[in-house]
């Protein structure tokens, strides 16, 4: 018997480890700072490089708009006690974000002070992102979470760390 349930578990965690493939998804993205939507677009047949696209709302300040590209690599792993198949997937990137003017809007942080900006602000910076993602096997769906730092060289504004979950449809 313990024989059967074991065969049966090998089955079942081998058919949801070769689950993980997919070549496109779509879905939202909610985090600390920034919420929205987010596309991934697969280039290699074995999932191994990305490219992810996120268009989100800025929760910082006042709030503004971001627009965040990234390249990105997966590699498949499972937790060991459970065998549960996930993706570590790591990269970097790019984004560009729009908050528009609002007194006590946008500001950057100086020590431990807020400096506002006097005028709408257009900001550009780099990003890495850390990230661990799940396919749901038998269901084309994919959830994640993940660990995105940045850095803004024009316009810095107050934070450089978000975190977030997100959820994607994916195509085949």
């Amino acid at each position: 018997m313990k024989r059967i349930l074991a065969l049966i578990l090998f089955v079942f965690v081998v058919n949801t480890a070769m689950a993980q493939k997919y070549t496109f998804g779509i879905g939202g993205r909610a985090g600390k700072f920034y919420t929205g939507a987010s596309m991934k677009f697969v280039f290699a047949t074995d999932n191994a490089t990305s490219l992810q696209l996120d268009v989100m709302y800025a929760n910082v300040a006042s709030g503004g708009y971001v627009l965040k590209g990234y390249l990105i690599k997966q590699i498949p792993f499972k937790i060991p006690i459970v065998q549960l198949p996930l993706d570590f997937v790591y990269g970097l990137g790019v984004h560009a974000g729009y908050y528009p003017f609002e007194p006590q809007g946008y500001y950057k942080r100086s020590k431990k002070d807020a400096n506002y900006y006097d005028k709408s602000v257009v900001t550009i910076g780099a990003d890495l992102t850390a990230q661990i993602e799940y396919k749901i096997p038998r269901v084309p769906i994919t959830l994640g979470i993940e660990c995105v730092p940045f850095y803004e060289f024009v316009n810095p504004g107050p934070e450089f760390v978000d975190f977030g979950v997100s959820i994607r449809y994916v195509f085949r």
